[in-house]
């Protein structure tokens, strides 16, 4: 059994994720608002660090909008569905900004449904 942490930039792309792992008979999970570093950097700072300044251009500070986080215990088998599921929703995620997923092992479960 795996953690399955994806940080959606794009959060567009999250219905659709569900609706695939839905359809896959994926189950379960967490969704999450989250802010990135450098948005935090970039709206609440009044004169952020000078590598940050530089990079206030490709953000949109105005965008409001929050990251998602998507937290979901799941088998191995579950795990490459996602992946093949994330991967084909947003075009993949070794575009820049479009998000990250990472996986840990679970040692131990409680309460999830069978």
């Amino acid at each position: 059994m795996q953690l399955l942490i994806l940080i959606l930039h794009n959060t567009r792309y999250m219905d659709r994720i569900l609706a695939k792992m839905l359809e896959a008979g994926i189950r379960g999970g967490s969704l999450l608002d989250c802010e990135g570093v450098l948005q935090a950097m970039s709206h609440n700072s009044v004169e952020p660090p000078p590598i940050f300044g530089s990079l206030r251009q490709y953000l949109n500070p105005e965008r409001g909008e929050m990251n998602k986080v998507l937290l979901s215990a799941l088998s191995n088998e579950q795990v490459e569905t996602v992946r093949k599921i994330v991967n084909e929703v947003t075009g993949g995620l070794d575009k820049a900004n479009t998000g990250i997923l990472i996986t840990v092992p679970v040692l131990t479960v409680e309460g999830l449904a069978k």
